[in-house]
């Protein structure tokens, strides 16, 4: 039974990508995502109360909120100079997070505006946050704080946090580090007690030297490499029984994805017959990727969206090979394209351990071939690099609102899996 995939309609005539960066709690966990609007014509748009307008009538009027968010709500700038309190009141306050960046010493009117933001229902957030006087005497106002650690040096944000866990107030607002590009920066922020951190650090390998892969880990590279090899079905058998985790794992995705058809699984043979080979390697894949808490991984919904978008192109493309064996081949580049960052290992000793093919190699090591140029693509949509989605995607036939459309349709199947 193939899998059903969500549609999102878009506007045709859009040509803006739509950014989503997950904000993450202290074990890994998608607590919320920023939004932001980057425009064909300027990169991001120059007008900021255009460009919060922008994402939020697309989010709520345009597209699907639940499959685009998840569930989780989504932080909107906005500054002083650029807010309209009744416009911002036509949304859902639980689903929105206003994002205050603030120039200058706010007006009686504009904090009169906050409050009855609050009083609505709204949790408000104060972005770039620097110890300002007047920023502190808005802190009682704010639900969270945002510090930028990029382009501050470390003793100044760690003394801005610490302003904020310090501020004498009823209730202290939840700290979110922004800007976060790597694994020691992130691990600092909440060791002074950010709450919450923001980039694309979680991305990024950090190495651990000597580190080697799981028993869990190596079964299922040893049972992609069976499947990519064409062994027989008896070898792959064999594998899954000596694992009972992984055979117990199997059985449950057969039932709760709907595939038995009413049949009654009584083996792995009839298990593995009945899903079928490229479905199984799919599996496997998003398998390494899945969390081992009580919550979802947000590497695993980007690897996953990387995947499904992947194929997503190669299917619509009219200049692009089509056939089944090409749109798995996409779908494990797009998925495979993160295993370095899940793995804390170098990407080049985990696809040799994985025997791959020399064109999926070439693909994720060094954006070559054609699925390196749907990388290439799907990477610089993640980023909001305009640019670059818009030279590569017209070298493959689609326009900046077809892969705006395809990310937000690949983004809500990432984002369905259990």
């Amino acid at each position: 039974m193939p899998i059903e995939f969500p549609k999102i309609s878009a506007s045709k005539g859009t040509q803006e990508l739509i950014v989503r960066q997950a904000i993450l709690g202290r074990q890994g966990e998608v607590v919320g995502y920023e939004l932001f609007v980057r425009d064909e014509d300027d990169g991001p748009l120059t007008d900021p109360f255009l460009s919060s307008a922008r994402v939020m009538f697309k989010t709520f009027s345009v597209f699907n909120v639940e499959q685009l968010l998840g569930g989780k709500p989504a932080f909107i700038n906005f500054n002083n100079s650029y807010f309209d309190e009744e416009s911002l009141a036509l949304f859902p306050p639980k689903q929105i997070i206003p994002a205050f960046t603030i120039t200058e010493a706010p007006s009686h009117d504009f904090i009169e505006k906050l409050m009855n933001l609050q009083k609505r229902g709204f949790r408000l957030a104060l972005d770039r946050f620097e110890g300002v006087a007047w920023q502190m005497a808005l802190l009682k106002l704010m639900d969270f704080v945002k510090v930028d650690t990029n382009t501050n040096e470390p003793a100044a944000w760690e003394a801005w946090i610490n302003m904020v866990r310090k501020a004498n107030l009823a209730s202290t607002p939840a700290l979110i580090a922004t800007r976060v590009e790597t694994q020691a920066i992130a691990r600092r922020c909440f060791e002074i007690g950010v709450d919450y951190s923001q980039g694309y650090y979680f991305m990024r390998p950090e190495i651990v030297a000597g580190r080697t892969l799981t028993e869990n880990q190596r079964t299922i590279f040893n049972l992609l490499n069976l499947l990519a090899e064409e062994n027989p079905l008896s070898d792959i058998e064999e594998t899954f029984r000596k694992d009972p985790s992984l055979s117990y794992q199997l059985l449950r995705y057969l039932n709760s994805a709907g595939l038995t058809r009413g049949q009654e699984i009584d083996s792995i043979r009839r298990a593995l017959i009945l899903l079928g080979r490229q479905p199984l390697q799919r599996w496997l894949t998003l398998l390494l990727f899945a969390s081992q808490g009580g919550h979802k991984s947000p590497l695993l919904v980007i690897a996953a969206t990387r995947a499904r978008l992947a194929e997503m192109l190669r299917e619509r493309s009219t200049l692009l090979e089509s056939h089944p064996l090409a749109l798995h081949r996409s779908f494990l580049v797009g998925m495979l394209s993160l295993l370095n960052a899940c793995l804390e290992q170098p990407m080049a000793g985990l696809l040799d351990e994985l025997r791959l093919c020399p064109e999926m190699r070439a693909a994720i090591m060094e954006h070559q071939g054609e699925d390196g140029i749907l990388l290439q693509v799907i990477e610089a949509a993640e980023r909001g690099d305009i640019d670059v989605v818009r030279d590569r995607a017209a070298s493959l036939g689609f326009t900046i609102a077809d892969i705006t459309r395809m990310s937000l349709e690949s983004m809500a199947w990432a984002t369905s899996l259990e």
